[in-house]
Parts: C-alpha cells; structure tokens; sequence
C-alpha cells in the first residue's frame, strides 16, 4: 500500500503539466503511502513484541524502537544522497531519481511482511 501510494506520488510528479500546478496532485498518494505505514507498524509491533517474555517487554520494546529509527535514519540519508545528487538539474528530477529507491524498498518490506505470521505469537514460558 505504501509502494503504491508512492507510486501515485511519482506519477504525479513525473506526468505533471510544465506549469506549476502545486502539491495538490501528490496528496492523494501521500494518504495512501500514510495508511499503509499504519497498517503495517501496527501489527508488526504486535507480532514482534508478542514473543518476547513479560519479563523483557520493555527491553525488547526499546530495541525495537532503535532500529526502526536507526532504520528511518538510514532510509532518508540514503534517499537524501539519491535526491541531493540530482538536485542540481532541478527538484522534479531529483525526485524523479529518488522515487525508484523508495518504492522498491516499500515493495522489498511488503514481501519481508509477508513473511510474518499472520498472528501474534503469544509466548509460552514452559517452551511449549
């Protein structure tokens, strides 16, 4: 959902009239883009922590918080060096150069996603 809300967002920007029409015609993939990543941080902090003892909740919580902002931090250094690169030719193509990288990584993480259970594990302090 993130993938194609970005998707909307590149075609919007790439399709766009020479004259200067706005922001307006990427807010709706921007909408988009921001549903998706509600529907997935969710239920990836549900599944995630729900296998982790009571005892080391908190712990847990507080790893899983420092990588998803070590990983944002990275994300947006990366996309900021493609974007910044092709700035000098002017913001619609630095855009342009950018949105392919944003939308294969949205694309890579719904296939990871994929990959988790569809239902939180609870976990089981006998092991069982």
């Amino acid at each position: 959902m993130m993938a194609a809300g970005l998707a909307w967002v590149w075609a919007a920007v790439t399709d766009a009239p020479p004259v200067h029409t706005g922001a307006w015609p990427m807010v709706p993939g921007l909408v988009v883009a921001g549903a998706g990543l509600g529907f997935l941080v969710v239920p990836l902090v549900n599944v995630v922590l729900s296998a982790v003892p009571a005892e080391l909740a908190g712990g847990a919580s507080g790893i899983f918080s420092t990588a998803q902002q070590f990983g944002g931090a990275l994300g947006a250094a990366t996309v900021g060096t493609v974007f910044f690169d092709h700035a000098g030719s002017g913001l619609t193509d630095a855009l342009t150069a950018a949105m392919p990288w944003v939308t294969a990584v949205f694309v890579a993480c719904a296939v990871l996603c994929a990959g988790l259970p569809r239902r939180a594990v609870s976990f089981s302090p006998s092991g069982v």
